[in-house]
């Protein structure tokens, strides 16, 4: 933890390691003190004195569609506000496993499939409906917020305002936040995150066999790992830091901007502590979980198998990082992360 607050990043060492330098930031924003008010009281507000995650002891300008659109970590869910969440889906992240719980527990959830199910794609009003009454309580509203033209559309119909939804599921999250929220209508910023080299590993190998995606990549089974990531780690390098920013060059300033705006407005929780993470989420989004049939039945679905393991959603069995992951894979494809790791 030291390192990443004492550590001045090099202008020539930007590029390497963001992922791994990010993924630590957000880690120890998630789970450092978990003694926090976060914790005890069940409304996860950080201490008001926490230190900086960043290497500088002044304070940084924060990223202006946070500061306009969201609501900061350290304010407490208003029990007489309908606040909007915001989930970014990161590909291999526990998005798909996060969004069936939701739709388990029978929340509003706006995402790609709401504007499909039924025909709903020429809809002139926003509405809430759930399809399947008799099986499922799963809760769509009638929008596809997946892409942009859907995102547009959303705004249109006037999606936030509406307050049909509880949850906004998208991979777009900086458009989202610019085109759907604003100071009138703030919303929360929720995040799962893993390993950015286990979420590589894993999208590598998942494409290669899942047919039923638009980037499904059968050639994939005839490179090697290596080869691989030498080929497509231009695009893959800082994504997460480009995705939050809405572009792919970015400068120190901008990119201490985006942590110090992690800090203070982003719910982050974490792939491989996915139980924890959704009491989290939960907590912020002020979900009535007391004596909730239905969300002691999902949690229990999902978490607490006979087997000890939980639901596995949209997953695919894949050789591991460390049997597959040479050193010299995450050397020359990603940088060297042994500096920034805490």
């Amino acid at each position: 933890m030291v390192i990443i607050g004492s550590y001045r990043i090099p202008q020539k060492d930007l590029s390497l390691g963001i992922s791994f330098i990010v993924l630590c930031a957000l880690y120890v924003a998630s789970i450092n003190e978990p003694q926090s008010p976060y914790l005890r009281n069940n409304s996860y507000i950080p201490e008001a004195n926490s230190r900086s995650l960043l290497s500088k002891n002044e304070p940084h300008s924060i990223h202006r569609l946070a500061e306009n659109n969201l609501i900061p970590v350290n304010q407490a869910p208003s029990p007489s506000r309908h606040e909007t969440a915001l989930f970014w889906h990161i590909p291999k992240s526990g998005g798909t496993t996060l969004k069936r719980l939701y739709k388990c527990y029978g929340v509003s959830i706006a995402e790609k499939f709401g504007a499909h199910v039924q025909h709903h794609e020429n809809d002139t009003e926003i509405i809430a409906f759930t399809p399947w009454p008799k099986f499922s309580r799963t809760t769509y509203v009638n929008v596809d917020v997946s892409n942009k033209e859907g995102i547009l559309h959303a705004k249109d119909l006037g999606l936030v305002p509406s307050e049909k939804a509880d949850i906004i599921v998208t991979p777009l999250p900086e458009f989202a936040l610019e085109t759907l929220f604003d100071e009138s209508h703030k919303g929360r910023f929720l995040m799962l995150v893993r390993h950015p080299i286990e979420r590589l590993v894993s999208l590598f190998y998942y494409l290669q066999v899942a047919t039923w995606e638009k980037t499904y990549r059968p050639s994939w089974k005839n490179t090697t790992l290596l080869q691989w990531s030498k080929r497509h780690s231009k695009f893959w390098k800082n994504f997460l830091v480009k995705k939050i920013l809405g572009k792919d060059d970015f400068t120190e300033d901008e990119f201490l901007e985006m942590m110090e705006t992690v800090r203070k407005y982003f719910v982050v929780g974490l792939m491989d502590q996915m139980e924890e993470s959704v009491k989290r989420f939960n907590a912020v989004m002020n979900f009535n979980v007391e004596n909730n049939t239905a969300y002691e039945e999902c949690m229990v679905d999902f978490f607490k198998n006979p087997d000890g393991s939980g639901e596995k959603k949209n997953s695919n069995e894949h050789p591991k990082v460390g049997e597959t992951c040479p050193d010299i894979f995450c050397h020359e494809c990603f940088g060297s992360y042994s500096t920034f790791i805490p």
